[in-house]
């Protein structure tokens, strides 16, 4: 493993309760994270990201469009122009349940796509049993109708799930990997609330079909955390100091075994962070997938070879 650099968004300062839920090193990291960036300024360790502006921007300026995949029809919609930027939502939710602002930001650098998983908002249900092995081969599935050869992915929650067994079954399609709220498996020791809620879901007969099949897609799910090491593209976590469907210490396991790993701490965050955060994620997206303010980070930061140098 090579963390190649952690940052704390908000204040630069360690909450107790990090050092608490993190394990191991991270307080020692955060601690020196602080000694190299003590030289700032005060206005430069406030949040400099601009209020953005969206106010001509709805998801309905882009029509639906279909393309089969699997034996179903999956819908999705394109934004701006550039280098492909596949997102893939989590568990329940639609590709309108993006926040626009966070989407908006993103379109204005690259060519975003949005989609339904199968079985729910346009996308189509062939009835079978869902796994999130299949719920990659239909995004890969769309990226090939769509000719994208090759995509940065960001995906949230269930869908940073989906990123995983994408980036491990068709590694020549993904570029780099954003996860936000990730975990690596629902039986890490620190997603019991996650495990929980799949529980209550897929034993729940009042919830639809799909969404059942999904929340017990989880819960089959055999998790990548012995198969993280195999991921070649360099990723970004993003995770919430109070996430508790995804606490920071899963985020830390897995930069601790996948081979180029960035880690951003948004401080009192909570889960799936862009849908209330847009401008602070989207900066942290963009200034990765350009390798601007994280490559700063990584160059200045005393640990960028990794823990083992510690």
């Amino acid at each position: 493993m090579k963390l190649k650099s952690l940052l704390i968004i908000e204040r630069l300062s360690i909450p107790g309760n990090l050092r608490f839920i993190l394990r191991g090193l991270l307080p020692l990291v955060l601690f020196l994270i602080l000694i190299a960036v003590s030289g700032c300024t005060e206005a430069q360790q406030k949040d400099s990201t601009p209020q953005l502006k969206a106010s001509n921007f709805s998801f309905d300026s882009s029509p639906v469009k279909y393309v089969y995949v699997n034996g179903v029809e999956l819908g999705y919609r394109e934004f701006g122009s550039g280098e492909p930027l596949l997102l893939i939502m989590g568990f329940g939710g639609t590709m309108n349940a993006w926040n626009e602002t966070f989407v908006w930001a993103l379109s204005q650098e690259y060519r975003v796509i949005i989609f339904d998983n199968r079985g729910v908002g346009y996308s189509s249900d062939s009835g079978e049993n869902y796994s999130l092995e299949l719920f990659a081969s239909d995004t890969a599935g769309l990226l090939e109708t769509l000719e994208v050869q090759k995509t940065s992915v960001f995906g949230t929650a269930m869908g940073a799930s989906i990123a995983q067994e994408l980036a491990l079954n068709y590694p020549e399609k993904v570029d780099k990997l954003i996860f936000s709220s990730a975990v690596y498996s629902v039986d890490a020791p620190e997603a019991g609330l996650l495990k929980k809620m799949f529980q209550s879901f897929a034993g729940n007969s009042e919830m639809s079909p799909a969404l059942r099949r999904q929340a017990d897609a989880n819960l089959k799910w055999n998790g990548t955390y012995e198969r993280l090491p195999e991921i070649r593209s360099e990723t970004l976590l993003l995770i919430g100091t109070e996430d508790e469907y995804a606490p920071p210490g899963i985020t830390l396991a897995m930069a601790e075994e996948l081979p180029e790993a960035h880690i951003i701490v948004f401080e009192n965050a909570k889960h799936s962070g862009e849908r209330y955060l847009p401008d602070k994620y989207s900066k942290a997206t963009l200034d990765f997938l350009k390798e601007g303010e994280l490559a700063d980070l990584k160059d200045r930061t005393p640990f960028s070879n990794g823990f083992e140098d510690l």
